[in-house]
């Protein structure tokens, strides 16, 4: 399947939910203004398959005795010749002075070990061309390379090292591929890495036991925003979305109290009828633009902000866990740095009964190229028409295309997105990290002729035994030209933060909000 690079579309994506009113002026944050450039890549001509190739004199690398080393995840795309696919693959990495040894980039030698070099301050690390070893007689390298006219140039591959959140990033000042390559003087690949990657630890966020039963929770909260020239704390958007639980003995997992990593859990203990989380437990790297940010858990007095354990208090009649403290996803482990303060927590749990989903709706349309590619962003609302939360594991949603003769179901081919079977119906929570992105709001790269005067998503809702749907969500589009898209000038303007929350026009702060007109805004 072919790769399509989405534009401001992964920018949307990947920055989750930085844009509440609840955000310390006092931290570092994403550069929203910061443009994401597509790069239409040259790709080689041929993938050899294992023939014999000329032998050359190679060392493999070995690492030094008694190297300490830790396990990693790399994050990445890789093409065989014929589709691009997911890596997330477990590695090894040991450092030895400015001396960094990796096992695992090879798909081939597995086994294989590279050797980059630290610069002097630690914030770089890069890795030249080098040999993995020997394939059935063949050899094979290590291989980054840039284009160049047409072709490809061999450059060392930099990563940026983050040595507090221990995360490695592919730099993107120079396109960098980094071929698993039959030569060490040009270009003849087995598989091609993209130059979007990044390698994160493997075990410092909280594993839950193997088996361990989950159920789904309703969270309800505010975000709380702060007036620092009056000195003021002020409520800002509502809090409403899932959350996993589980019981394990006196221990209690929490999956979904971070907007930015929903899929990360947090771990607390059973005192009398309560349940402490302590502080500085780590969500993960938040990993955007290139730039990096560890999040962990901070609990913490209301408006004074002093550092507390975030303790949910059991209610016996309804099972809810109610915060006795505020939380937030903090850059700091031992102190209340926030991006994001969320006041008056309570998790519910949720039960399967039917229910209708709200209507949902098609924010933003545009077609990627001269051949009629095109992605939408959508805003699937995981509550239902009287505003109650739904379990996301039973909701999906499916899209339709008006061509001037009524609405036609889209169909998702298996062969272009990879499933076993056509599909029109797409689960809420389903994510490939290429074609169908799911983040709140969801990113479908979507293959349609020039033609099409309508676009409609409906909601499916599988709660109870029953199948409900929503109204359907239309976004009117000027079909006579590929590039004047227009959106329902009929309908009041809306805006959206980036997950996909309505907020009020008149108090939009710093960041990026998307519109029901298709526009961007960036507020400063």
């Amino acid at each position: 399947m072919k790769r399509i690079i989405l534009l401001l579309v992964v920018a949307i994506m990947s920055l989750a939910a930085s844009t509440q009113a609840a955000q310390n002026i006092k931290l570092p944050k994403p550069d929203m203004g910061k443009a994401r450039h597509a790069i239409t890549l040259p790709r080689a001509e041929f993938s050899p398959s294992l023939t014999a190739v000329p032998k050359l004199a190679d060392a493999v690398v070995t690492p030094p005795e008694g190297l300490e080393t830790r396990g990693y995840r790399l994050n990445a795309y890789i093409f065989d010749g014929s589709s691009w696919e997911v890596v997330d693959r477990t590695l090894t990495i040991g450092i030895d002075g400015n001396d960094v040894y990796l096992q695992g980039f090879s798909v081939y030698l597995p086994e294989a070990w590279i050797k980059g070099t630290l610069n002097d301050d630690y914030t770089q690390v890069s890795f030249p061309v080098q040999y993995y070893g020997d394939l059935y007689g063949n050899d094979l390298y290590f291989y980054p390379a840039t284009p160049v006219d047409g072709g490809y140039e061999s450059i060392d591959a930099v990563f940026n090292f983050n040595e507090r959140a221990d995360v490695f990033v592919l730099d993107q000042e120079q396109v960098c591929y980094i071929f698993e390559n039959a030569y060490a003087d040009h270009v003849g690949w087995y598989y091609m890495y993209d130059s979007e990657m990044n390698i994160t630890p493997d075990a410092n966020t909280v594993v839950v036991p193997d088996g361990l039963e989950t159920q789904p929770y309703m969270i309800t909260g505010v975000y709380m925003g702060y007036y620092e020239d009056i000195d003021e704390w002020f409520e800002g958007d509502p809090l409403m979305g899932q959350t996993m639980v589980g019981f394990d003995g006196d221990d209690i997992y929490v999956q979904g109290l971070c907007s930015y990593l929903p899929k990360t859990w947090v771990k607390g203990h059973r005192e009398g009828d309560s349940y402490v989380f302590e502080n500085g437990q780590y969500f993960g790297p938040f990993v955007w633009m290139g730039d990096i940010y560890p999040l962990y858990l901070m609990g913490c007095a209301p408006e004074t902000l002093e550092a507390q354990p975030l303790t949910l208090t059991l209610d016996p009649e309804t099972g809810a866990l109610v915060a006795q403290q505020w939380y937030g996803i903090c850059a700091d482990d031992t102190e209340v740095a926030w991006y994001d303060l969320l006041a008056n927590v309570v998790l519910t749990p949720m039960a399967d009964e039917p229910a209708v989903p709200a209507e949902p709706a098609v924010l933003y349309f545009e077609y990627y190229d001269d051949e009629d590619l095109g992605y939408l962003v959508l805003d699937i609302p995981v509550v239902d028409v009287e505003g109650m939360p739904l379990m996301t594991s039973l909701l999906g949603y499916q899209l339709f295309c008006d061509y001037g003769d009524g609405p036609e179901p889209y169909i998702f081919w298996a062969d272009i997105y990879g499933f076993e079977d056509d599909q029109t119906v797409i689960p809420y929570d389903f994510n490939d990290d290429m074609n169908i992105l799911m983040g709140g709001q969801l990113v479908v790269v979507y293959f349609i002729g020039a033609d099409i005067q309508r676009i409609g998503v409906q909601s499916v809702y599988e709660g109870g035994g029953e199948t409900n749907l929503s109204e359907i969500g239309w976004y009117n589009l000027n079909s006579t030209s590929v590039t004047s898209i227009t959106a329902d000038d009929n309908k009041p303007i809306e805006y959206y933060d980036l997950t996909g929350r309505r907020v009020d026009a008149a108090k939009l702060t710093p960041g990026i909000y998307v519109t029901s007109n298709g526009r961007k805004v960036l507020v400063k």
